[in-house]
């Protein structure tokens, strides 16, 4: 099994990175004024969810054995800090790579659910976004896929902002393909109204695997789901 390593953004890739965040913070392209003006007043709080940790390391890497929670997290942070630095109000289910859950909860997966659970409601969000990488018998699937619960229209229409951005932005040019957004009987997806599991890329897949590992994909993979957040809270999905 081959060494992997989570790591910082390449310099030669990092100004055209550092160009399109300045784009994200300043708002001027395809992030409507509104929702960072909204976001600046205090008004507009969204829900990072980091899924996994822990003892439930979530599914690994078809060549590094790279966990997903640890992938979960590092991309949960990007856009975490995007929609910080856009004036969002962001709240965090996890910040470090244990689970939420005690020691002498028998079922730890279950108290870690309920625990987000309650993260969520208490943070009464506008949007809910759960990072998460995916996994299939067939290696050759492979791309970014987003769900959402089938009752709620909000979670339907924020499912479907961030997929149409993910699917121009890298399903197509990566996969060759588009991906429709699915619902999914998911307890994080029915704490908020307009909540979403955003599946990162396939890593049984060697290629979305790679591309996973790369800080620079990355770090746009972030920006792109942050735009389509933000366009979709101004109303401009």
């Amino acid at each position: 099994m081959q060494r992997f390593v989570i790591g910082t953004l390449r310099p030669g890739r990092f100004v055209k990175w550092l160009l399109t965040a300045a784009a994200v913070i300043a708002a001027a392209v395809a992030v409507p004024v509104a929702a960072v003006n909204a976001a600046r007043s205090g008004s507009v709080t969204v829900v990072v969810d980091a899924g996994h940790g822990g003892a439930d390391g979530g599914v690994t890497g078809v060549n590094t054995g790279v966990k997903e929670s640890d992938l979960n997290l590092v991309v949960a942070r990007l856009l975490g800090e995007y929609l910080e630095s856009g004036g969002f109000d962001v709240v965090y289910t996890r910040k470090g790579s244990g689970g939420l859950y005690r020691p002498s909860d028998a079922n730890k997966k279950r108290a870690d659910m309920h625990r987000r659970g309650d993260i969520i409601r208490d943070a009464a969000p506008a949007a809910v976004v759960s990072i998460h990488m995916n996994t299939f018998s067939a290696s050759s699937r492979r791309g970014a896929q987003v769900f959402f619960d089938a009752s709620s229209d909000e979670g339907r229409e924020l499912a479907s902002a961030i997929q149409d951005e993910l699917n121009r932005t890298f399903n197509l040019p990566d996969a060759g393909r588009e991906f429709a957004p699915l619902a999914a009987d998911k307890y994080i997806l029915k704490q908020s109204r307009a909540s979403v599991i955003v599946e990162c890329g396939f890593l049984s897949n060697p290629s979305d695997e790679a591309h996973l590992l790369d800080a620079d994909y990355r770090a746009e993979f972030a920006y792109a789901v942050f735009r389509a957040v933000a366009a979709y809270l101004s109303g401009g999905a």
